[in-house]
């Protein structure tokens, strides 16, 4: 994640980390494999003849510590990692097993590589984290920094309310921090160097800050070096804390200087350990609703709609569309051999006990046995199969929040992975002027709301259908819009990704060109800005009856839920967590209030 010492501007000819790994093992055998802190330092220093000029120079922000008993400890700190020394007690260290004795044959540069090497590989990625888990880390690292330092000031450390929140800042230090005695806002920013000018992105952050309706003592903090020609561009009420500020400040025995070292091991500990209480949730929900209606009022909303739209309209979800259309093919590959109703219904059943482990795969066999006429009927048939029903609770609030009001029209277009019409007849009977789009020839029209069906569009009048309607169903299917990265269906979404606040509606998200688009587009180590309603699931016990530990049964159900969380956070993702579907009407209507 950062540089340390050995990279850094050295201070006097103090030896970096590394320097100190060989001398604390041998200080340690001195010591007969057993030896408290102060022995070893003392040990360490004239092991390694440390001039008085070294010895006097002391870290940043200490009294106490030199800067070369700083550095032994992130010495330490490694060969900790690395396997060949442990706490046995507090502030006492001894050799473990893996040591063997031989200090000579260890190769300091091995032991820098294989700690990293755990989840950091290059030079690259060592000085820089790439992708929003990177930033995640960062903000967590910081975090936790900031509470151990005002904790041993007695003083405290806040989350800022919804209102600092939406002005872009992380936390509140009330009673100030070190040499400040005022209250202190902080900004927490992660900056990806190799995808973002650094100089002109400290600019902006600069003047929103001299914009900032907020006054008083800011502290921007950030995990790239920031140069003193960009510092003049802060006003004086500004703090800056840079790679090196942090790296002067961080204890190396502090759980959180894991993320120095291996930062995903790191966030995932941080990430199972996350409060994750029914009142968090609660604030987190509030907090994710309060940014969709801002953005829906700001017109910079977008829908993504999917299956779960129209499944109350009678339309069969995606795996029952299938299992008809596998019925079809069937009835049809055995046509010839004129088997009776008992013989045909258990023909059904074998389908349906022995369905192949991809829909995907199902469906490319299915299309194979019909002609490309054949089988957009077949769709079209098992889609409308049975009556439709527009008048839902869900397609009613959809409809309401896309009719324009007097002064705004809060959505700015609706992206479906449908293929039916039920949203196009609901805004009809509404009297909302909406344009279909379905392929790279049909265009967006300024005055309506254009509707884009990136999976294909089979109106329920199958006469309205002028050619083939080119869905994306099968396997081969997908996998051509997976390879072409400039198809007019991937654009379409990645446009609105990038540019917009998303709201996903009925989506699973289980759709792997989904995901990667997602993922294409989370990549620049912004906060997840895109928001998806997910119902919770609830986990049980297969095996029937055994007890069950509650206990654990929570405790599984918490790291569940939280790993969920960051995994759709890496992608760009705030997740709601509904109890039930019939929510999200009501909170769709909450947004005209």
């Amino acid at each position: 994640m950062f540089l340390l010492f050995e990279e850094n501007e050295n201070k006097v000819g103090v030896p970096g980390f590394e320097q100190t790994i060989k001398p604390i093992l041998m200080a340690l055998q001195e010591h007969g494999g057993r030896a408290s802190i102060a022995e070893l330092n003392k040990a360490i220093i004239r092991i390694m003849n440390l001039s008085e000029e070294v010895l006097k120079v002391m870290h940043k922000g200490s009294n106490s510590q030199s800067e070369i008993e700083y550095r032994i400890a992130w010495g330490r700190t490694y060969l900790k990692k690395y396997g060949l020394i442990t706490n046995v007690a507090r502030g006492v260290w001894a050799f473990t097993d893996k040591f063997d004795g031989d200090i000579e044959k260890i190769d300091v540069n091995e032991v820098l590589r294989q700690v990293r090497s755990e989840s950091i590989g290059s030079k690259e990625e060592r000085t820089e984290l790439t992708g929003f888990e990177s930033a995640l880390a960062f903000e967590n690292m910081v975090g936790a920094l900031l509470q151990e330092l005002t904790s041993k000031e007695g003083k405290r450390t806040k989350v800022t309310d919804s209102e600092l929140s939406d002005l872009g800042f992380d936390m509140l230090l009330p009673d100030g921090l070190e040499d400040y005695h005022e209250e202190i806002k902080c900004i927490i920013k992660y900056v990806n160097v190799s995808k973002q000018n650094v100089s002109f992105f400290y600019k902006t952050v600069a003047q929103r800050l001299d914009d900032s309706p907020v006054a008083g003592k800011f502290l921007l903090i950030t995990n790239a070096v920031v140069p003193e020609k960009i510092r003049n561009h802060f006003g004086s009420n500004i703090m800056i804390w840079d790679m090196n500020d942090l790296l002067e400040r961080i204890e190396p025995d502090a759980s959180y200087a894991q993320y120095l070292i291996n930062p995903r091991q790191a966030l995932i500990k941080d990430v199972v350990s996350t409060d994750n209480s029914d009142k968090q949730k609660d604030n987190e929900r509030e907090k994710y609703l309060k940014k969709i209606k801002t953005a829906f009022r700001n017109q910079d909303m977008v829908l993504f709609l999917g299956a779960g739209v129209s499944i109350d309209g009678g339309i069969p979800l995606w795996e029952t569309l299938i299992k008809t259309l596998h019925v079809y093919m069937l009835n049809r590959l055995t046509k010839e051999n004129e088997l009776s109703f008992e013989e045909q219904e258990l023909i059904k059943e074998l389908a349906s006990d022995n369905e192949m482990e991809s829909p995907l795969m199902q469906m490319r066999y299915i299309k194979a046995a019909f002609s490309n006429e054949e089988y957009y009927k077949l769709v079209h048939s098992a889609l409308y199969g049975q009556s439709v029903n527009i008048d839902t609770s869900l397609l009613n609030a959809i409809a309401k929040i896309s009719t324009p009001q007097r002064s705004y029209c809060g959505i700015k277009s609706i992206i479906t992975y449908n293929f039916d019409d039920l949203l196009e007849r609901k805004f009809a009977q509404k009297d909302i002027q909406y344009n279909i789009i379905s392929d790279e020839r049909e265009r967006q029209l300024v005055d309506k709301l254009n509707v884009y069906h990136v999976h294909g569009y089979l109106p329920s009048d199958f006469s309205d259908i002028a050619e083939e309607p080119n869905l994306i169903f099968s396997e081969e299917d997908y996998h051509r819009i997976y390879r072409d990265a400039y198809s007019w269906s991937n654009l379409t979404q990645l446009n609105a990704l990038r540019e917009n606040t998303c709201l996903f509606i009925g989506c699973s998200l289980t759709d792997p060109n989904l995901r990667r688009l997602l993922d294409v587009a989370a990549r620049n180590g912004e906060n997840p800005r895109h928001y998806a309603f997910l119902k919770k699931k609830k986990i049980k016990r297969k095996k029937s009856g055994e007890m069950v530990n509650k206990d654990i049964l929570r405790l599984y159900q918490t790291i569940d839920d939280n790993i969920q969380t960051a995994y759709y956070k890496n992608l760009g993702l705030n997740i709601i967590w509904i109890d039930d579907f019939k929510e999200i009407p009501n909170i769709l209507n909450s947004f005209l209030d």
